[in-house]
């Protein structure tokens, strides 16, 4: 690459199916498009007159944040290849998320419909699966031939991830998610679920689990510690001997709460060749705020993209080298504008990255690691 031009940016947590059927997104149209269909406030207050096409006239407006991520842009920052999920969790009732099942048959089809989203994207040429190593090899280099060029007719590449194995209805199920594309699965999200103990809650996995986590070891997908509770996380990983990654996380040594990973976590899947992607979310940059207790985040974010440098900078101290630290960044994962950096407006200005961490001390070489290289070598060895 060279300075004028994009840098290849390879994804490692997107919620794209999410966003497009939870929040009634059209994911083909423009951030800017996106946000005069869901805005009703003229000043932040003051209730507007609705937009003609806005689809929400019976539904609560805000919880779906200020939409940031949509296709166009996504290919006009030269986020090439994601991984995205399909996300869909069984969920005890809670004031804090509200987006749960009740039942993982309800789970399971909530899945389903993101996977067939997906299908439909790409029949329609917006995006091209990655099932295999050739796949993700003819991505790389139709990126690389667009260069700054890229417009629609690049598709981009998706590697499919699931947050929560809530849909997966057991260890029969697998292959079959398997031969749709699966590749990368989390066990569990927020609370518990139906494998175990996830973000916010106290345990490990239950013993139905265990078959779960052998069907996904014979198929060949990827086991990934986000959202994992500690002591589930620690019986994932003494159980688990296949590929490791941390889709979406930071350093708890630098901001407090159980949904970071701890030193020896990170030690752990440093020690597995594993990478952690790096969220840019306010939760998991500013230091004030404690991920236990959510009412130390304020409304709008306040840190920078450049704090992220500072959980990368953590995690290659850690490692002795810069090969275990990738991007993950969940925008639009629950949040939106409000609670990314301050100087992020939509997905387009990941492109600022590889400048911030330059100004940091990374090289060019660190750089083109970071924002594609450590998560395509991960990927290699997790596609067949």
């Amino acid at each position: 690459m060279t300075k004028n031009s994009p840098v290849l940016i390879v994804d490692g947590h997107l919620d794209l199916a999410f966003n497009a059927l939870h929040h009634r997104r059209d994911l083909t149209q423009s951030v800017q498009t996106l946000r005069e269909r869901e805005d009703i406030y003229r000043d932040g207050v003051t209730p507007k007159p609705l937009h003609v096409d806005a689809l929400r006239k019976k539904v609560r407006v805000g919880d779906e944040g200020i939409a940031t991520v949509a296709l166009p842009e996504m290919r006009a920052g030269h986020v090439g290849i994601v991984l995205s999920t399909i996300m869909s969790r069984v969920q005890l009732p809670s004031n804090f998320l509200a987006d749960g099942m009740r039942t993982q048959a309800a789970a399971h089809a909530i899945g389903q419909s993101h996977l067939h989203y997906y299908k439909a994207l790409e029949g329609a040429g917006e995006l091209t699966f990655i099932r295999t190593t050739a796949d993700l090899d003819d991505s790389v280099a139709a990126w690389q031939k667009a260069g700054a060029e890229a417009s629609s007719d690049t598709p981009i590449g998706l590697i499919l991830s699931m947050e929560s194995a809530d849909p997966i209805l057991g260890p029969d199920d697998v292959q079959a998610w398997y031969d749709a594309g699966l590749r990368s699965v989390s066990l569990t999200h927020f609370g518990s679920n139906t494998w175990g103990h996830g973000t916010g809650t106290r345990g490990g996995l239950f013993a139905c689990a265990y078959p779960l986590l052998d069907a996904l070891a014979a198929a060949g997908v990827a086991l990934d510690v986000s959202h994992a509770a500690d002591l589930t996380f620690w019986q994932l990983l003494d159980y688990w001997d296949g590929p490791v990654h941390a889709s979406h996380c930071v350093c708890r040594a630098l901001v407090p709460g159980q949904r970071h990973l701890s030193d020896e976590m990170i030690k752990a899947v440093i020690d597995r060749r594993g990478v952690i992607g790096m969220v840019l979310a306010e939760p998991m940059l500013n230091p004030a705020v404690n991920f236990d207790d959510l009412t130390t985040a304020p409304a709008y974010s306040t840190r920078p993209m450049a704090a992220i440098a500072d959980h990368i900078d953590h995690i290659c101290q850690l490692a002795g080298n810069n090969e275990r630290v990738a991007l993950g960044s969940d925008l639009d994962g629950g949040f939106g504008r409000e609670w990314a950096p301050v100087d992020y407006d939509t997905i387009t200005d990941l492109q600022k990255l590889p400048g911030l961490l330059e100004r940091r001390g990374f090289s060019t070489e660190d750089v083109a690691r970071i924002l594609h290289g450590n998560l395509l070598t991960f990927l290699r060895r997790v596609l067949p």
